[in-house]
C-alpha cells in the first residue's frame, strides 16, 4: 500500500486563506487557487479547500474511474452467462446426478493444475 499522507500533512501543504480574506479578496484568493488549491480557513483551522474547476473535475473522474470498469466487466460477464451455450451448461448442471459432479469437479481440479 503506497505512503498515504494524513489530511493535516496534505493541508500543511497547500497555500492558505481564511475566510475574512477570501470574502474581502476573492479576485486575489481565486488567482491564487488557479494555480492550486488554496486551504481556506476558520479560526484557524482548514474547513475548505478552493481549487479549478479541471481539478475538480480530475478528482469526480477518478472517483467514478473504478466504478465504471466494474460495470463494464459486471456487463461483460452477464453478457457470457447469456450466451446459448452457457444456459445449456446450466441446464446439463442442475440435471448431474451427485456421482457426476464429483466426477466433473476432479477433472477441472486436475486440468486446472497441469494434470
Amino acid at each position: 500500500m503506497p505512503n498515504m499522507l494524513s489530511p493535516r500533512e496534505v493541508l500543511s501543504s497547500l497555500r492558505a486563506v481564511t475566510a475574512s480574506e477570501l470574502k474581502n479578496n476573492f479576485g486575489e484568493v481565486s488567482a491564487k487557487a488557479m494555480k492550486g488549491a488554496v486551504a481556506i480557513t476558520r479560526h484557524q483551522r482548514a474547513e475548505f479547500v478552493l481549487l479549478p474547476l479541471e481539478q475538480y473535475l480530475e478528482l469526480q473522474q477518478a472517483r467514478t474511474a473504478p466504478l465504471d470498469a466494474l460495470s463494464s466487466q459486471f456487463d461483460a460477464m452477464v453478457a457470457r452467462m447469456n450466451t446459448p451455450a452457457a444456459k445449456r451448461g446450466v441446464a446439463k448442471l442442475f440435471q448431474a446426478s451427485p456421482a457426476g459432479l464429483g466426477k466433473a469437479a476432479v477433472k477441472a481440479a486436475r486440468a486446472a493444475h497441469g494434470g
